[in-house]
Formats: C-alpha cells, structure tokens, sequence
C-alpha cells in the first residue's frame, strides 16, 4: 500500500510497479491482451480475481513469473 501524506491509500501490487517501471500504460496492456482496461485495473489493485488466461496473457507483456506477480488464487500480490 502507498498512502500520499494526505490520507489517501492506494494499492500497489507488483504487477502496477513492474508496468510502471517499463513505462507502459495500462490501457496498452488492456489492448493488446483484449481485456477492458477496467477490468486489467481491477486485477492491478487486487479487486478481480485474475484468470489462469488472463495472468498468462499479462505476464507476455510484463514479463516474469506468476509467483513473482499473483498469489495462487489469482490475486495480485
């Protein structure tokens, strides 16, 4: 979790960080793997459970593992 300094919390998983890091917007991942961007948003801060097809498709365009980005459920870490 990330809070501002003015009180608002935000999640950060790993996945949001590795994306942001190779500076990719998250609407070109929804794109480019067909998923809504608000459904790419709700896996990225941990409110939709992410599909075994859904991670693999992410993970071809983040890179890594799954370990490294989801809990065994499918979550984001």
């Amino acid at each position: 979790m990330y809070c501002d300094g003015k009180g608002v919390v935000e999640v950060v998983t790993e996945i949001k960080i590795a994306r942001l890091r190779k500076g990719i917007k998250q609407s070109d991942v929804a794109r480019e793997i067909g998923l809504h961007y608000s459904v790419l948003s709700g896996i990225e801060n941990k409110r939709i459970v992410a599909s075994e097809q859904q991670r693999k498709a992410i993970l071809g365009v983040i890179g890594g593992s799954e370990a490294d980005f989801f809990e065994p459920s499918g979550l984001a870490k």
